[in-house]
């Protein structure tokens, strides 16, 4: 009989190589990023960019993405994973200069078009992640990736917060901005040292073909349209719905918060803190749920508390009642996440994943582009505007989700 924790190693033993690797790394990239998350749209307005502007910077910096991701599939399926993924980490960590040294917000937006562009290596990070994770574990190894680098993130918006309470929204920023070039570094030197390539004979990239990959890419998309079976097609429709609401929440809370709710920077840093608590708390037994009831039920789940939080989330005007609010949303998100990315990996043959999962994540990135301008437009309009519009679009996705989506019977590996 085996004892308690040999029962916790045979669990995740899976964990090992290059998902541990990006698993380490990931632990200096989520701590940084989630100390920015509660507070740049309200640095953007602090250097002059009006909502308005806040989100026209979104949908520049989603459509650069977007172009990018389109040769970036390419690459990730002819050239392999490794070479672009250690890169484009450095450029990505570099490009944060911009962001310490800003004058205004328009020097933001040249360090975010930056490390848009150098994002280019997301499908390689989506298609060696997938590749990494035995198909009877991804329920729990996309829980891991979600919940074991969150783990010193309990800590990022507390100290955001006091930074910026201390020094004033824009210095306090600058020093978090400082945080993120140190941690980027190290991240890429990670990945530079460990990180393995997956893909069998990979050819070298090679500059000259990147116009041609382009061409071959957009073209690839279509035909990679017509390679999805119908369920896989669903959620893609699912999944760009579902990414033009994000950047209405996303790039619009924290303004919410301080214009509407009233709390202060400290008690925002806490609520942020408390819902990254409750995802390490409930991620991995919420990924075994993902892996034991299926991917379409944990996913309706989800949607379900999602939409009568938002709700809840308009009608605010506390920090109590703001901190209940997300923590129901945290114990959505590790539903949400490891159900959808592990459809996509049941859903997908490995020697089209890069392919298809770069199309899917390109599509659902170009659906932000309009998405980022107007939920400006709206918040100038009520502050309350994007949210309705949001609740509207969640229901959409649960119903497209719930009629038209099957778990397939053989899961590909």
């Amino acid at each position: 009989m085996s004892s308690p924790l040999e029962k916790i190693r045979a669990e995740f033993a899976f964990m090992r190589g290059n998902l541990l690797t990006l698993i380490a790394s990931w632990f200096f990239v989520y701590f940084s990023f989630s100390m920015t998350f509660s507070f740049e749209s309200p640095f953007f307005r602090a250097l002059g960019a009006p909502p308005t502007i806040i989100g026209l910077m979104g949908s520049i910096g989603s459509l650069m993405l977007g172009l990018v991701r389109i040769p970036g599939a390419y690459i990730a399926d002819k050239y392999g994973r490794r070479q672009i993924i250690v890169t484009m980490t450095f450029v990505i960590a570099f490009s944060y200069l911009f962001y310490i040294f800003a004058l205004d917000w328009k020097f933001v937006l040249v360090g975010m078009i930056l490390s848009s562009l150098a994002l280019i290596y997301q499908p390689a990070l989506d298609a060696i992640l997938a590749d990494s994770i035995p198909p009877e574990k991804r329920g729990m190894g996309y829980a891991a990736v979600n919940v074991i680098p969150s783990i010193p993130t309990i800590f990022a918006p507390v100290i955001a917060g006091y930074l910026v309470e201390t020094y004033g929204i824009v210095a306090g920023m600058r020093l978090v901005y400082s945080v993120i070039l140190f941690c980027m570094l190290i991240a890429a030197l990670i990945r530079l040292f460990f990180l393995r390539e997956t893909l069998e004979h990979p050819q070298r990239i090679k500059l000259g073909e990147m116009l041609g990959a382009f061409k071959s890419s957009i073209g690839a998309i279509a035909e990679a349209w017509k390679e999805m079976p119908k369920t896989l097609k669903f959620v893609t429709v699912a999944f760009l719905i579902s990414a033009f609401e994000e950047p209405m929440f996303r790039m619009f809370a924290s303004l919410y918060v301080f214009d509407v709710v009233g709390v202060n920077e400290i008690e925002w840093g806490l609520v942020n803190t408390a819902s990254i608590a409750m995802t390490l708390v409930f991620g991995f037994p919420f990924g075994k749920i993902v892996d034991k009831i299926g991917r379409k039920k944990s996913i309706l789940i989800a949607y379900s508390v999602y939409i009568p939080s938002t709700f809840f989330f308009l009608s605010s005007r506390s920090f109590p009642h703001l901190l209940i609010v997300y923590l129901i949303f945290a114990a959505g998100g590790c539903l949400i996440m490891p159900g959808y990315n592990a459809l996509l990996a049941d859903l997908i043959p490995r020697e089209k994943r890069g392919r298809i999962m770069g199309t899917i994540i390109t599509l659902n990135i170009l659906a932000t582009v309009p998405a980022s301008i107007l939920g400006g437009a709206l918040y100038e309009f009520t502050p309350a505007s994007p949210f309705i519009l949001e609740m509207i679009l969640g229901a959409t996705v649960g119903l497209i989700i719930l009629f038209k989506v099957k778990e397939p019977k053989k899961k590909e590996v």
